[in-house]
């Protein structure tokens, strides 16, 4: 028998500041709380990509993460707040420049 030897890569946890509030909005279970939780989210989001661009950092992680955020907030959006909020312009298509 023959056994392969697998090398684990450790595993890295990057935490960004606007994470906290794009988790907040996704465990909001009132339904009168949560469009203003996904706008204060989005908010964080929109005003990390401006510091991203005046600094012209090259965060490809972090990017791919703010896009996932996004659309993650436009489905949650779309399912749980109907009728309640009209979809951001950036938010809508879910594109972030990098």
């Amino acid at each position: 028998m023959v056994q392969i030897a697998r090398k684990e890569r450790p595993c890295v946890t990057i935490n960004f500041a606007w994470q906290g509030k794009y988790t907040e909005a996704l465990l909001e279970l009132d339904h009168e709380k949560l469009p203003l939780r996904i706008e204060i989210a989005e908010k964080a989001i929109f005003q990390r990509i401006e510091e991203l661009k005046q600094n012209k950092a090259d965060s490809a992680e972090e990017l791919w993460a703010i896009n996932d955020a996004l659309r993650g907030l436009q489905v949650l959006a779309k399912s749980e707040c109907a009728g309640q909020r009209p979809p951001k312009a950036g938010v809508a298509q879910g594109k972030v420049a990098p």
